[in-house]
């Protein structure tokens, strides 16, 4: 008999005695799968709770009118790669040094926009702690902006 033949045999006698086994190994890859795709959304929802986010259609919708700026936190390489039309670069080790107080005459709201949305939550902290009012985070960072099919300059 050939191995191939002796694997099916095999794999037959253990159909006939757990007969089960195909739909539970069908369900342990479905729950794989489903974590793998709902881990880093899940994540980014925990960083948000209790903290001014805004989704890519309420940030494209802030936008369309004045008094808005769009901080993108990534460095060189990824901001080239790809960002937000009018979006001000300052990566994210400058951030401190470049947004040193605010300026009380300005009413300007501020976005702050990295890949995942991790460094955004931390410079809000650190902008906040600085007297800066009117900061937001896209929530989910770029890969939410490009998942709901925003525009996207080079």
């Amino acid at each position: 008999m050939s191995p191939l033949a002796q694997a099916l045999t095999t794999l037959r006698g253990w159909m006939e005695t757990y007969p089960f086994l195909p739909g539970l190994v069908f369900a342990a890859l479905c729950l794989l799968l489903l974590f793998g795709v709902a881990l880093p959304r899940l994540r980014s929802w925990r960083r948000g709770r209790g903290r001014p986010v805004l989704d890519p259609l309420q940030v494209e919708e802030l936008l369309q009118g004045p008094g808005v700026l769009l901080v993108d936190l990534r460095d060189e390489a990824a901001f080239r790669q790809g960002h937000i039309r009018g979006c001000l670069h300052v990566p994210f080790t400058e951030l401190t040094r470049r947004f040193g107080s605010p300026d009380p005459q300005a009413k300007r709201a501020l976005v702050l926009v990295d890949e995942t949305d991790a460094l955004s939550h931390r410079a809000l902290k650190r902008l906040t702690a600085r007297g800066f009012d009117w900061v937001y985070v896209l929530k989910g960072g770029m890969r939410a902006w490009r998942g709901a099919n925003r525009p996207v300059v080079k």
